[in-house]
């Protein structure tokens, strides 16, 4: 099962219309909000400065003769994560986004959706601010557990892992709620804990 984006923003930057329009399709499907698509560097950088709200961006390392890295340059001072979706070797990649998630055009949409959704949980240092001096844990320390406690409760691995997407999922939705002076991995494992209680079988 794919994960579920919940309305997450994303801007998909692509040149080739067929390819920009399947890429959206597939992130629209699994819940996300489309900022683009945008065929060039000038009107995806255009776009971006009237959104400041993007969570997550695909891009396509060439737009009609140009390279991306000037969007690139102006996601990473905003914070947020990218994810270079294109046919082009790692080798052209500046040694400033080495680090950057590189995805094949011929990866399965499944593949694109979970990188974006985890992109967007790895960029997450915590789901909420932090109370003076408590200290928190970042998500991707606290999946390990999560998903421990998902196993012991749900028939098979799949099933686990499904209740694990759904409580991010829900995480994302909730997070301006959360009690600042609970700990981020009780709150999720409270969250799991209502979710399963809702469908102790997994989904119908």
């Amino acid at each position: 099962m794919m994960p579920d984006l919940q309305h997450l923003r994303v801007l998909v930057a692509e040149d080739e219309y067929l390819i920009a329009n399947d890429v959206s399709w597939w992130l629209e499907r699994a819940g996300a909000t489309i900022v683009g698509p945008t065929p060039t560097v000038k009107t995806t950088l255009e776009t971006m400065a009237g959104a400041d709200d993007i969570q997550v961006a695909v891009l396509d390392i060439n737009l009609n003769g140009e390279m991306i890295f000037p969007v690139a340059d102006e996601l990473a001072r905003r914070s947020i994560p990218l994810i270079f979706y294109s046919g082009y070797d790692s080798l052209v990649v500046p040694e400033r986004f080495r680090d950057a998630t590189r995805l094949s055009k011929c990866a399965a949409p499944s593949e694109l959706v979970s990188a974006v959704f985890e992109q967007y949980l790895q960029n997450l240092s915590t789901l909420a601010p932090m109370c003076l001096g408590l200290s928190d844990q970042s998500v991707m320390e606290l999946l390990p557990g999560l998903r421990l406690r998902a196993r012991l409760l749900m028939p098979g691995v799949e099933a686990a892992d499904t209740l694990v997407e759904r409580t991010l999922a829900r995480a994302i939705l909730l997070v301006a709620g959360r009690p600042r002076t609970q700990s981020l991995d009780l709150w999720l494992h409270e969250l799991l804990a209502i979710i399963h209680a809702e469908s102790p079988y997994g989904l119908n």
